[in-house]
């Protein structure tokens, strides 16, 4: 019986020497490698497509360095739109009133222009407004950041009255509640979040990132603001008290977000979507603690829109004069995270818990013995 138990033991301890090996070997593989089960298309653009915005069924997005508003329908370009030429100017960011039915363009170093039916409908002018500006359409207003000029601008798409509210340095980050009638705002001069009631147009909040420079922003429901910052982190912080949740730091292959790249949450799945602009060609999907997904796009993909119909995400590829879309409906769910199978490595730890077990058990009757 002592032979039996010894050599029992012995076996035991070389299984379980392999199976410690084996799991290690398994995370380090999985933190290195990315995994994505989603098919990515891809629609040739004009130059430099930047920004666009999801409305009637189609997406409207502007390249940049062909002065053009193009049109997707579906997994093709439908209409091709010349934009007006601005000194020094290019048109960078769009956003759609669905209550007049009107789009706003947002130059660099330009105006802000009204835009439909190929026409000029109105033309804004916005001081220093500068690189980078953000635009977005929340309850009667359009909201732009002039990051020359530390403001946010807003028009009233009622009367076309325009008010500005001086916030932090280099605004360049929106995000808009819908549930409580608030748009925050961040900067890549400053740790601070400014949170603005539209209902009084007033300042309400003032939260501080843990970081220094805020890239891209989106809001979460039902209270929650994501934060991607230039330390390549993303922030999620509580949107009424400014208490950080979590923070989910971008491997080193995945660094580049910055003034260009983009943050949508996706009621479909529940995911929020963050381009990495800079010298790459990935989006990455998160939740509020992991990665998720990480999906192979275009060169320096900017812009990101979703189809809340058919459920299609289109990637705005600055880089490759391409826009690049997927179907999340016929997407498998992520079972990975750095290309880890969660199923396979429980699977693991559960066996190797179970070995631990029975070593436990002989060795505790060797030793009675």
């Amino acid at each position: 019986i002592k032979f039996i138990i010894s050599r029992l033991s012995y076996f035991l301890m070389k299984i379980f020497k392999i199976l410690h090996i084996t799991l290690l070997l398994f995370i380090l593989v999985g933190l290195f490698s990315y995994a994505s089960s989603i098919t990515v298309y891809t629609i040739t653009a004009a130059s430099g497509p930047s920004y666009g915005v999801y409305a009637n069924g189609k997406v409207y997005f502007i390249s940049q360095n062909s002065n053009e508003l193009q049109v997707i329908q579906g997994n093709k370009i439908v209409e091709n739109f010349s934009l007006p030429q601005y000194p020094h100017a290019v048109p960078f960011r769009i956003t759609y009133d669905p209550n007049n039915h009107v789009f706003y363009i947002a130059y660099e170093k330009g105006p802000v222009i009204a835009w439909a039916n190929g026409k000029i409908l109105g033309n804004y002018t916005i001081p220093d407004i500068g690189n980078y500006p953000a635009i977005c359409y929340a309850n009667g207003y359009v909201i732009v950041t002039a990051s020359y000029g530390d403001k946010v601008y807003f028009i009233n798409t009622g009367n076309n009255e325009v008010t500005s509210i001086t916030v932090m340095s280099g605004p360049q980050a929106l995000a808009y509640d819908n549930y409580t009638n608030i748009i925050y705002v961040g900067g890549f001069g400053s740790r601070l979040i400014y949170g603005i009631s539209l209902n009084t147009l007033h300042i309400i909040y003032n939260f501080t990132i843990n970081d220094t420079s805020i890239g891209a922003m989106t809001f979460v429901p039902p209270n929650i603001i994501a934060v991607a910052t230039y330390e390549q982190q993303v922030e999620f912080l509580n949107a009424s008290t400014g208490k950080i949740i979590s923070v989910i730091s971008l491997p080193p292959s995945l660094t580049g977000v910055n003034g260009y790249s983009s943050m949508i949450y996706v009621p479909y799945n529940g995911l929020i979507y963050l381009s990495i602009a800079h010298k790459n060609n990935v989006i990455v999907a998160m939740n509020l603690t992991s990665i998720v997904n990480v999906i192979t796009v275009g060169i320096s993909p900017n812009g990101l829109v979703y189809d809340p119909i058919n459920h299609f995400i289109y990637v705005m590829n600055y880089g490759s004069n391409s826009v690049s879309y997927f179907n999340l409906q016929s997407a498998t769910k992520p079972t990975t995270i750095f290309g880890i199978n969660y199923t396979l490595l429980y699977t693991l730890i559960g066996i190797v818990v179970v070995v631990l077990v029975v070593i436990g058990i002989v060795v505790a009757l060797r030793r009675r013995r």
